[in-house]
């Protein structure tokens, strides 16, 4: 069974998709892992890293992007949706030496998004208290009223509202996980590009995690927000426990993998004096879960993105750098998930 790992920041602009995109495919080219990419941010970044907008216009039209698996909850036709529909399989392609070289990377395959997720979280909201309203979920609440009294000596709760409202937040946040529940023996590491909030898509994506990995340039604007992100974390990983437990489903317990530091600024043989205080400050914080290595700033990404492939497949002098190290992340990401 795969593992399920979100990448996350506040704070947009600090490498999250880049990570997100060169960790899998490094784990798909160097370690022959399959990997699932998912593209949960309407700004659709992490799938033009993949595909250039041309052939993404055509899948979507003939397949559809992660906006389906909302749209299908939000029409009641989310139990035989089928998401292999909207897996791109082997979806990068390299043009080199007068033809395109299809499956660039072999093993990764990409669950494509669109700006059509922007309003899914108002939506997600009405549609949910809509269901409660119609009484949608009066089965489950008589199953689990059959249970009350030791419910309510478990958790305090004194009224079916409560377990009412418990199946309205963990249904409404489960949408995501429960649809990669039916694909996830299929691969070895799925990996989430979340966008940069906190509201329900993002919190599906959370809730479908074992893991989360927060990246961050090294400056006071990218980190000020990570201490309040990881609280706010702490407090859905409670939140869904206690409603889960309620209302006896299960919840992941997503836990912090890990800070990679992107974008760091070099200056000769070093970082600039910045960026390494801030990277000080932080491990002195957060210790082990800082990672060793770290990604600096280069233009081999301009060239890798232009043709929607990853730094490891341009040949390049400041590709190859970036490309050294984000093997080296990869690596360092590999012994923090696998707990080697």
């Amino acid at each position: 069974m795969g593992k399920v790992i979100s990448f996350i920041n506040y704070k947009g602009g600090v490498g999250k998709t880049t990570t997100t995109y060169h960790i899998g495919c490094a784990l798909a080219l160097f370690h022959n892992k399959k990997v699932l990419l998912i593209d949960a941010d309407p700004q659709t970044n992490l799938t033009f890293s993949c595909v250039l907008p041309e052939r993404w216009e055509i899948f979507k039209k003939d397949n559809g992007t992660i906006a389906k698996v909302f749209e299908s909850y939000l029409k009641d036709s989310f139990d035989t949706y089928p998401i292999d529909n909207i897996i791109w399989k082997s979806p990068l392609e390299l043009f080199a030496h007068g033809k395109i070289m299809k499956d660039a990377v072999k093993n990764i395959d990409l669950i494509p998004s669109d700006i059509d997720l922007l309003g899914v979280d108002i939506d997600l909201a009405a549609k949910t208290w809509r269901k409660i309203e119609s009484g949608f979920f009066q089965e489950q609440l008589h199953i689990i009223r059959q249970t009350f009294k030791r419910t309510k000596e478990a958790f305090g709760f004194d009224s079916s509202c409560d377990i009412r409202d418990a199946l309205f937040y963990a249904e409404q946040r489960h949408i995501l996980k429960r649809a990669i529940h039916t694909i996830k023996e299929n691969y070895d590491y799925i990996l989430i590009d979340c966008p940069p909030n906190l509201y329900l898509v993002t919190q599906n994506a959370l809730a479908a995690s074992d893991f989360y990995v927060i990246t961050t340039i090294p400056d006071h604007m990218s980190t000020i927000g990570i201490n309040i992100l990881m609280r706010k974390i702490r407090e859905l990983n409670t939140m869904m426990n206690t409603k889960c437990q309620l209302t006896g489903t299960k919840s992941n317990n997503i836990t912090l993998k890990g800070i990679v530091f992107t974008m760091v600024r070099i200056f000769g043989q070093g970082i600039v004096g910045t960026h390494k205080d801030k990277m000080n400050e932080l491990c002195r914080n957060y210790g082990d879960l800082c990672f060793e290595n770290h990604i600096s700033w280069g233009a081999g990404y301009t060239e890798s993105s232009a043709l929607a492939v990853p730094v490891f497949l341009v040949d390049e002098e400041n590709a190859r750098r970036v490309s050294a190290q984000y093997q080296e992340v990869t690596n360092e990401f590999l012994r923090k998930v696998e707990g080697m």
